[in-house]
């Protein structure tokens, strides 16, 4: 019979100590969960509050959207050339933006580079200048070095990349690095905040614009009142089919699961089996919670045979349970989590609502409030992933880094324009106009 040391009984009791979700209420449940919010998901007698909040933080969350974020955008995805070219012809444009560049003419260099990796986008010549161009012109290294990696995946030898991605990498670690330290500072000024003020209204409200954003990735149709209007009053919204209802319902019940995991020690394959069997046991109850057993392509990516799928779990929750993976950033770690099961793939449907679970679990156990990420974001979400496919991994974790960081300003304005609201009407109920 093994005897457990006291020095291993300390760590697994450090270890226990050591999840504070302190987020978890922003994640509703029902009365009788342990973890209980403060606020039930009922009918509101006075919604003029809610939409006040409601929409304002849609606002932010759409602010923030617009603003550029580096890595993964080297090509707008509104320029479309469907234009299949020879080597020549690839050469004499590459020739083209260099003679702009050198003529300072670097708008014109830039539409042509545009053009030559839309048209030839595996070409590792074209990939490495165009990284050129964006390191010294844009000044924008970050999508500079994924070009010059997306370069060596096609040609591991090719001598310009293999210098310009040895200067690079480092600059990127260090800006990655800077990255999680802006996601800490405002996750730490966040939780001071809901410390000090009472926010339920702010946090229903984001509530819902997370069910509104994750099943709208999937194409769920669903306005956030409507939405709204379901959670809170059961009743059928007109125009919309069973399967739109049973998509949000079926989030609901999960995200109330992954909130009951959030103090648990480790994430086990049943855990995971059971968040699928609640987010799609409304959509599909004959092949939820099970793995499947069929072959299935994602684009360009194949997952690994069906076969496989059981044992691969099993290597993947040691994973997730793992010293490496608990001792990375929280952020990293949850980023991970989600690509290494989408790349699984193990169920016929809903592996990225699953891994979207996961990923917001390790979040809210690493003291982090649950992600979102926008409908809107939906081509540069997918094109991280496939990036991801292709062996650099970093494009996805930073893109999840960037929505941590917007969920975090969300709230973080969100609350300062409650408290700003609180204040803003006097004593006798005469409103305060601040200009």
């Amino acid at each position: 019979m093994s005897m457990t040391s006291p020095v291993t009984c300390q760590k697994i009791k450090e270890k226990q100590n050591s999840y504070a979700p302190i987020f978890e209420d922003l994640i509703a449940t029902d009365s009788n969960n342990n973890f209980a919010l403060s606020y039930s998901i009922n009918a509101i007698e006075d919604h003029s509050n809610d939409n006040f909040v409601l929409s304002n933080l849609n606002a932010l969350l759409e602010s923030h959207h617009s603003y550029p974020i580096k890595g993964s955008t080297y090509l707008d995805r509104n320029t479309n050339f469907h234009v299949k070219s020879s080597n020549s012809e690839i050469f004499n444009i590459l020739q083209a933006a260099i003679a702009f560049k050198l003529a300072g003419k670097n708008h014109k260099a830039l539409k042509l580079l545009e053009h030559a990796t839309a048209v030839a986008p595996d070409n590792p010549d074209v990939l490495n200048w165009y990284g050129e161009f964006l390191e010294q012109i844009r000044h924008d290294v970050v999508t500079a070095d994924e070009l010059y990696f997306k370069a060596l995946t096609h040609s591991p030898t090719h001598a310009a990349a293999l210098v310009n991605h040895k200067r690079t990498s480092p600059l990127v670690d260090r800006l990655d690095l800077d990255l999680f330290k802006s996601i800490d500072k405002k996750k730490d000024y966040l939780k001071e905040k809901f410390d000090s003020y009472n926010f339920e209204t702010l946090k229903k409200q984001a509530y819902y614009l997370h069910i509104y954003h994750t099943v709208g990735i999937e194409g769920n149709t669903m306005t956030v009142e409507q939405l709204r209007t379901l959670l809170e009053t059961g009743q059928v919204i007109q125009g919309k089919s069973i399967i739109e209802h049973n998509e949000v319902l079926g989030l609901q019940l999960a995200l109330k699961y992954v909130k009951s995991l959030a103090r648990k020690e480790y994430i086990t394959v049943d855990d995971i089996l059971q968040m699928h069997k609640r987010v799609m046991g409304h959509v599909d109850p004959l092949t939820s919670g099970i793995f499947r057993d069929t072959k299935v392509f994602v684009g360009r990516h194949i997952p690994p045979p069906s076969e496989k799928v059981p044992e691969l779990m099993e290597s993947y929750a040691n994973w997730l349970n793992s010293d490496e993976a608990r001792n990375m950033h929280p952020v990293r770690y949850a980023a991970l989590a989600h690509y290494k099961l989408v790349d699984i793939h193990p169920f016929v449907d809903g592996n990225g609502r699953t891994s979207r679970l996961i990923m917001n679990l390790i979040l809210l156990r690493g003291g982090y409030p649950p992600i979102m990420i926008l409908k809107e974001q939906r081509d540069k979400y997918y094109d991280a992933l496939n990036v991801a496919n292709v062996g650099d991994v970093r494009p996805f974790v930073r893109f999840i880094a960037h929505c941590t960081l917007q969920i975090l300003d969300m709230y973080i304005q969100g609350t300062k324009m409650l408290v700003l609201d609180d204040h803003s009407t006097n004593t006798d109920g005469t409103q305060i106009i601040n200009y």
